[in-house]
């Protein structure tokens, strides 16, 4: 198969924030706190007093378990970004984690922009666009994967296991499994079926053709599909075991988090109720209504526990203090990682030459530099190195 250029592929932009960004920002915070406020006490039939009562109950002895168990999970994930980036450290991936996570906490749909911090962090330590794009395409489908796996054990939990759950419970548990199953499935299609993932890349082509720009001037989608799958191929068949693994340690110990969390607040639900939640608020976290999806995972994990016989009071602590290690804090964590990655070392004038541009503000009188061909570069090994030590 022919490989697509480099110069073929997507280049994810990252701009300034603009009115519209901060709006929608302080639109989706707003909606969260509106969730918490009010919406955690009547759904699930609480006061903040009560809540607050479970809260005062952490101390700081629980607080350092949990942020070792934090930072132990963040660690495992470095695995599943180094199978899909082969020659990244693991400082370095940990770095590219905090900073996305980071960004995607805090904008809603902030997915795209943490794409785009990751790629341009990426460029700067000399990876070639190709094996970017895969790797963030990989992983990408890879957490989503996750997320839909977790429900479909957690189906299982609660139709098989000792889980005495309402209807509505047991129903959306069946929604869940099945859609996750469904992806499942499809993913594995698209990647070892030719006749698939034609038939996918067509369907892709048609339905964002009114929408580029580039498909309709004749880019072919349907070969830089097929190229995107030959390399996910070769990655997922030498490192799916790595990057699967880092995957199960990072939810593993979210959820040991989550038990520690729920026992930290006086919540004494059995463990199989707590992971059957805890499954289904990673489902939740698809939904990028606001930031993180915060509000709606605690709103909708606290209601589900409560369904399983949980305390109100304790369940809608037990959601809140979760989110304050696995969301809250992801905004210093990234900061933090940002700042070491700007002022640390880089391979590539290019990549921070390619940083300002994205940054600056768009001149209407100059042409775009996305439309400018790139003149200087060269396919590097599908395995590159960086050529200094990891920062």
């Amino acid at each position: 198969m022919t490989s697509v250029g480099d110069e073929s592929l997507p280049e994810p932009k990252l701009t300034r924030l603009g009115r519209r960004e901060i709006i929608q920002s302080l639109l989706g915070f707003a909606i969260a706190l509106a969730l918490l406020i009010f919406g955690m006490p009547l759904v699930v039939d609480t006061t903040w007093t009560q809540i607050g009562t479970q809260l005062s109950m952490v101390g700081w002895e629980a607080s350092a378990v949990m942020l070792g168990l934090m930072l132990v999970g963040l660690y495992c994930y470095t695995l599943t970004l180094i199978g899909s980036l082969p020659g990244l450290s693991h400082v370095r991936a940990l770095m590219v984690n905090a900073a996305g996570s980071m960004v995607s906490n805090i904008l809603p749909g902030g997915g795209a922009v943490g794409v785009a911090i990751s790629y341009v962090m990426y460029r700067s330590w000399g990876f070639s666009r190709s094996n970017i794009s895969t790797s963030l395409v990989v992983t990408g489908v890879w957490n989503i994967l996750a997320r839909v796996a977790l429900p479909v054990l957690g189906m299982a939990v609660v139709i098989w296991g000792p889980v005495e759950a309402p209807t509505a419970i047991i129903a959306v548990s069946v929604i869940a499994g099945a859609a996750g199953t469904g992806l499942i499935v499809l993913f594995a299609l698209a990647i070892y079926s030719d006749r698939v993932s034609t038939f996918l890349g067509h369907l892709i082509s048609k339905l964002l053709r009114p929408f580029s720009k580039k498909i309709r001037s004749g880019v072919d989608m349907d070969r830089i599909i097929q190229d995107q799958r030959a390399r996910m191929s070769t990655v997922v068949g030498k490192h799916s075991i790595k990057m699967t693994l880092g995957l199960v340690g990072m939810f593993g110990f979210f959820f040991i988090l989550y038990w520690v969390a729920s026992r930290t607040v006086g919540l004494g639900l059995p463990v199989y109720m707590l992971f059957a939640a805890y499954a289904f608020r990673q489902f939740l976290t698809v939904i990028a209504i606001t930031p993180g999806g915060l509000g709606i995972t605690e709103v909708g994990t606290a209601g589900i526990l409560v369904a399983f016989g949980g305390d109100p009071g304790a369940a809608s602590a037990a959601a809140l203090l979760y989110a304050i290690f696995t969301n809250l804090l992801s905004v210093p964590l990234g900061l933090a990682a940002w700042g070491i990655w700007w002022f640390g070392p880089k391979n590539t004038s290019r990549a921070a030459g390619q940083l300002k541009r994205n940054l600056a503000p768009k001149d209407p009188a100059s042409p775009s530099d996305q439309a400018r061909p790139a003149q200087h570069e060269t396919h590097q090994d599908p395995h590159p190195r960086p050529q200094q030590p990891s920062a």
